[in-house]
């Protein structure tokens, strides 16, 4: 049964189940007596108040509240409720006085009934018996619209954020693949004997990147070994002009994080901490009580190329907030040539 049919038939059923309970209020009358039995007592007019009180509900709950009070025109409203609960009323002071009075002088002539249409106290007994009615659906339509509101913004809200973590995504790896095949290209020219070592874990990494970050969680030694992948294509690349210490410790196995959330500090580090002359790169991660702790030191070394500059760790302060809203703690600043990066998580 597809999901439209299975709304549509919740609404009705909840529909049907109000008027029972108001035809149920409505017939018993004097409830239970002191022999234990109850008798159930038929207003003539129930049938008429019916076909009144349904038309007076459903117009005002699907033309007087989408036209007027959705759009808040109070004023509007109020005066147009009024009048369709005064014609509620006068249609049931009509069923009253020209159906069931002649048909109860018939049945009883000693009875004496009013001969005056306009009672005004009638009039507004009978608009009494309708506004309960009226205000108690009204209330739950709004108590309804509220809750389909609330659950369209978070879906929307889902959405919007599985949305821009898969933008997010999708910048960080062709920045990452840019970077990497700059690496092979400088082996490629030096002639050098390890580009196929650098082709192999190149191949780990893009299978990796393929086929294990689509979920929103990875396994957090899964994504050491991503960076241990990605190191070693750098070890390759600079070889003896770079100074490297890379450790990892504490409670690793059975901890999850967001895919390719360590990797553009790490590779920041060494795209501005090594050049021609040489430099040196610090990682160490800790992992204690569900709390990850990363820090990154590498040596500074400015580059010319401000326009491409940061692409990586913006994307990744962006995917931070949106993931690890208040379970983050990021602080990264530049001291005497060293750039530092300090990361905590909340696991």
């Amino acid at each position: 049964m597809s999901a439209l049919v299975q709304k549509n038939y919740k609404s009705v059923g909840r529909h049907l189940l109000f008027w029972f309970s108001y035809i149920l209020y409505t017939v018993i009358n004097d409830g239970w007596t002191e022999t234990d039995s109850w008798t159930l007592c038929l207003y003539p007019q129930l049938a008429t108040d019916m076909l009144i009180i349904i038309p007076v509900v459903y117009l005002n709950l699907y033309v007087l509240m989408p036209a007027l009070y959705s759009k808040r025109k109070y004023g509007a409203y109020i005066c147009c409720l009024f009048l369709l609960l005064l014609a509620g009323a006068l249609a049931k002071r009509f069923f009253a006085f020209w159906v069931w009075l002649p048909l109860d002088h018939l049945n009883n002539p000693a009875n004496l009934h009013p001969t005056a249409f306009w009672i005004l106290a009638r009039i507004i007994k009978g608009l009494s018996r309708i506004f309960p009615v009226v205000a108690v659906t009204m209330m739950f339509k709004l108590m309804s619209n509220t809750y389909r509101q609330e659950r369209r913004l978070r879906a929307l809200e889902r959405e919007k954020f599985k949305a821009e973590i898969g933008l997010l995504k999708g910048q960080i790896n062709p920045h990452f693949f840019f970077n990497t095949l700059n690496s092979l290209y400088f082996l490629t020219i030096a002639g050098s004997s390890k580009s196929p070592e650098l082709i192999m874990h190149l191949s780990k990494l893009m299978r990796y990147m393929l086929y294990e970050t689509s979920t929103s969680q990875v396994l957090l030694k899964d994504e050491l070994a991503h960076l241990e992948n990605y190191i070693a294509i750098e070890q390759i690349r600079f070889g003896e002009r770079m100074e490297l210490s890379f450790q990892y410790s504490g409670e690793i196995d059975g901890q999850w994080i967001a895919p390719l959330l360590l990797l553009p500090f790490v590779e920041n580090a060494f795209k501005h901490g090594i050049e021609s002359n040489g430099g040196w790169v610090t990682i160490d991660l800790k992992v204690s009580e569900k709390r990850l702790y990363l820090k990154v030191e590498n040596s500074f070394v400015e580059i010319s190329d401000q326009e491409h500059q940061g692409i990586g760790l913006k994307n990744v302060k962006r995917r931070m907030k949106l993931i690890y809203p208040s379970r983050h703690e990021l602080t990264i600043k530049l001291d005497n040539n060293v750039y530092q990066v300090d990361l905590k998580i909340d696991l």
